[in-house]
């Protein structure tokens, strides 16, 4: 099995003639722990030294297994763009063409790295979500919130997504950023901002006048004792919104509406959303706004909840950086493996069971 070669590409940070161990098997020892239900180097170490002749069935290994200081400060000093473009070429491979697909783009603070006395985390990842297989394509740092405006444009230059509906929060509503989208030849669905030129005021005056003459949709959940509605206004008639002129590709507005009853208390919230999507249903504008929380409930919550990203004590340099990419693709691995149980559950299956830790990482080979 040759799940190894998948890190052979990346270039070794260490002082050549010096190293006991192999980069890839380093990379390959902190990945399957991150899948054995390990956190933090020192019981990835452990899960390796208990596991070391399972593991050299595919690893070289030729000085035994690393220690958890070696694992560490080679994480530290490995390039994050390099681990980054390896977890973007292997998602290429699964997805394949991205036409008719919905990309999500949102941000992730480390809460781990947060210093003492500061509120923001030093590390924040920005990613792109493919919602129907359920894996990252890309992911970049950045320095804060205000910075993914910067870091969006970058992520979606190398991503061939022609045909591909990219959703994105209030933060990605930039005229430069839906130009790009349209010059790629894909659609956009983008939160409306309050504070762009005037066009989050046009639109919302412009519902308020048209919403009784448009066909909304209507759409209501109840479980886990919350009830929630949610109605859908969808208009293509931008001739009095004069703010749109401008916005590349604009062909409709949106407005949703949600109200949520949760221990006998009452919410009410309103939004709006640019597009470049035309002739299509307010149910199916919802159904793309909806689920562009996906990232939220299929990533971002397994990232804290499944692999406690947040809790991780990991801090110094680039290994933040580089164990978020890691778990991203074990995170991957595991999701699209069909065994019917809880990811976490799966992860702790994978620590017991050697051929079911093999049957996730042959999933590498594509």
């Amino acid at each position: 099995m040759d799940v190894a070669e998948l890190f052979f590409e990346i270039d070794d940070p260490r002082q050549e003639g010096k190293c006991f161990h192999q980069l890839s098997d380093i990379l390959m020892i902190v990945l399957c722990g991150y899948l054995a239900d390990c956190e933090g180097f020192e019981e990835v170490h452990d899960y390796a030294c208990d596991k070391e002749g399972i593991l050299r069935e595919f690893l070289e290994l030729p000085c035994g297994i690393p220690s958890h200081d070696t694992l560490n400060r080679v994480f530290r000093r490995l390039e994050p763009t390099q681990l980054e473009a390896l977890l973007t070429n292997w998602g290429k491979e699964i997805v394949g063409l991205l036409a008719q697909k919905q990309l999500i783009v949102d941000g992730k603070q480390l809460r781990g790295t947060v210093e003492a006395g500061h509120k923001q985390a030093t590390v924040q990842i920005v990613s792109v979500w493919a919602e129907k297989e359920r894996l990252c394509l890309a992911q970049s740092q950045i320095a804060d919130k205000t910075n993914e405006i910067k870091a969006i444009p970058n992520l979606l230059k190398p991503l061939d997504i022609t045909g591909s509906v990219v959703s994105i929060d209030a933060i990605g509503c930039q005229k430069t950023i839906t130009q790009l989208i349209i010059e790629k030849k894909a659609d956009y669905v983008i939160g409306l901002k309050a504070n762009q030129d005037g066009l989050y005021e046009q639109v919302a005056d412009w519902f308020e006048r048209i919403k009784p003459s448009l066909q909304a949709d209507v759409k209501r959940d109840l479980g886990h004792g919350r009830a929630e509605k949610r109605t859908v206004w969808l208009s293509e008639n931008l001739t009095l919104i004069d703010a749109a002129v401008g916005w590349s590709g604009l062909k409709s507005v949106v407005c949703v509406e949600s109200s949520r009853w949760l221990n006998e208390k009452q919410q009410h919230s309103k939004h709006f959303y640019i597009s470049s999507l035309s002739g299509i249903s307010a149910a199916q504008m919802g159904h793309y706004i909806r689920r562009h929380w996906s990232i939220e409930n299929q990533q971002h919550w397994h990232l804290d909840v499944t692999f406690d990203e947040d809790g991780s004590g990991v801090r110094q340099d680039f290994a933040p950086r580089n164990l978020s990419t890691i778990r991203k693709l074990a995170l991957s691995l595991i999701s699209r493996d069909p065994t019917k149980m809880s990811l976490k559950r799966k992860r702790k299956k994978a620590a017991r069971d050697d051929a079911y830790l093999m049957t996730l990482l042959s999933q590498l080979n594509v």
